[in-house]
């Protein structure tokens, strides 16, 4: 797995590719808990190089979701692969998380904040 962040505006973008599963999740926990103590509160988290993701990954999603929203801040994914999004689904969180088709587009649903 490879995590990559930029900034844009007030906007973190996470990019991250390869498989997100319990032996990778712990690194993009810790990659967002610098994020969040550098005092990042808004995320669009680029999944459209992930073809698959476990429940450890989706754990560590959720935990920056709840940690974020406490601080007021939100988190927007975007380009999820069809084997992620049927997994979001699946456990109906795209009830939960706002999901973009691409970067653009989730970085500028901010602006309408």
């Amino acid at each position: 797995m490879d995590v990559s962040t930029e900034v844009e505006g007030d906007v973190t973008v996470v990019s991250v590719t390869g498989d997100v599963e319990a032996g990778s999740a712990p690194e993009l926990r810790d990659r967002l808990d610098a994020l969040l103590a550098d005092g990042a509160q808004r995320f669009v988290i680029d999944l459209g190089g992930v073809r698959f993701m476990d429940s450890a990954g989706i754990a560590t999603l959720v935990q920056l979701f709840k940690r974020v929203r406490i601080g007021h801040g939100d988190v927007r994914l975007c380009s999820l692969q069809p084997g992620v999004e049927k997994i979001f689904r699946l456990v109906r969180l795209h009830r939960v998380f706002d999901t973009h088709p691409d970067r653009a587009a989730a970085v500028a649903s901010f602006a309408a904040v």
